[in-house]
């Protein structure tokens, strides 16, 4: 009987800490709900905008016909940090860097742009593509969502475009 005793007491005591566990993650888990998010707002748009009033195009065709060529990535991050901006395909691959050790000031927007052309110097494959922002001093990695559509299309007649190769500021 005293043994059958130890056990309901030690496993009385099993489920009181489970319980106080649960409600502790629970707590942890709404605190980092409110947290402000590191990286927010991040939009990707094909460029020119060709009318004001016209819905975006989420997508960009880099076949040198000057619509569309390329493709303007822009957000912003809530904590100032030394970063390196990057074009990454779905599983994690490295396609281009478009920044390396930039200084990424907070609560200020970053604009990137994008000419679809992979780290070698050509094209890359059609598809879908993800941002990746690496902040240096926090060691974090941040993939936010939505993704950039690279459609291929073919070679229109070449125009003079008038547009130099663009850097961010």
């Amino acid at each position: 009987m005293p043994r059958r005793r130890a056990e309901a007491r030690a496993a009385a005591l099993v489920f009181a800490l489970l319980v106080l566990a649960t409600v502790a993650a629970f707590a942890y888990a709404q605190r980092l709900k409110r947290d402000p998010l590191v990286l927010d707002k991040a939009t990707y748009v094909g460029v020119p905008q060709l009318h004001p009033n016209a819905a975006p195009v989420h997508s960009f065709t880099p076949n040198g016909d000057c619509r569309f060529d390329e493709v303007r990535i822009r957000f912003r991050v809530t904590k100032s940090d030394h970063g390196t901006v990057q074009v990454v395909k779905p599983g994690g691959r490295v396609v281009v860097t478009l920044a390396r050790d930039r200084f990424l000031k907070r609560y200020h927007f970053h604009t990137f742009f994008w000419d679809g052309r992979r780290r070698g110097g050509g094209i890359a494959a059609p598809g879908r593509y993800k941002l990746r922002v690496k902040l240096l001093g926090q060691e974090r990695n941040l993939v936010p969502p939505g993704t950039i559509h690279l459609h291929r299309s073919p070679p229109r007649p070449a125009k003079a475009c008038g547009r130099a190769s663009r850097q961010a500021p």
